[in-house]
């Protein structure tokens, strides 16, 4: 693919992103993106098939941009495993604020009846499976309680950090507007380092 072809093709798929990340599957047309993008329509069937083939590409981008700033959370982790709860919260924190598409995206794909997750199949095993190991590290050593599984330890890291980004606005409201401060989420991962802890 030539220069000018890549530079269209990664417009196009930031430009869709965002646009389905705001609007939805359906609530976001070719002929819009055709147009935010400042491409031509023929050129998005080209690339990507179909809106389905696009939507799943944005959606396998997100993945894949979050994977590259995992990698250094994966390397805090492996020179300090004693921190690993900490640094999980932290990084999510980070990587929601900084890329609120990425967890709009998400939502948008569980609550489409299309199942679009499929593409995702496999997306963050070798995450996972390096966070794994250092979890039954953290289990063997004392950090981590035994009868915590490692699924269930990430399900509730994942839980607290997407939830409050994705629910600032009705929790502000509705629960304690301190919470989104700095402060407060510092405080929010303090705590769940308490309830997380082994004893």
């Amino acid at each position: 693919m030539q220069e000018r072809a890549v530079k269209t093709r990664d417009r196009i798929l930031k430009t869709s992103q965002h646009l389905f990340a705001t609007h939805g599957y359906h609530g976001t047309s070719v002929d819009s993106i055709a147009e935010a993008a400042d491409a031509n329509k023929q050129r998005i069937y080209e690339y990507f098939k179909s809106k389905k083939g696009l939507f799943e590409s944005c959606l396998i981008k997100s993945f894949e941009e979050a994977g590259k700033e995992e990698a250094i959370m994966l390397e805090q982790i492996n020179d300090d495993c004693s921190n690993m709860t900490s640094i999980i919260l932290q990084h999510y924190m980070r990587l929601h604020k900084k890329h609120p598409d990425f967890w709009k995206l998400i939502s948008w794909v569980n609550l489409e009846a299309e199942p679009f997750y499929k593409c995702l199949k496999n997306i963050k095993d070798d995450s996972y499976s390096k966070l794994a190991v250092y979890y039954r590290k953290g289990q063997e050593t004392g950090i981590f309680k035994k009868d915590v599984s490692f699924e269930g330890y990430m399900f509730f890291l994942f839980a607290v950090t997407y939830f409050y980004h994705s629910n600032r606005k009705t929790l502000s409201n509705t629960l304690n507007a301190e919470m989104f401060t700095a402060k407060g989420a510092e405080r929010i991962i303090n705590e769940c380092i308490l309830m997380l802890a082994k004893g």
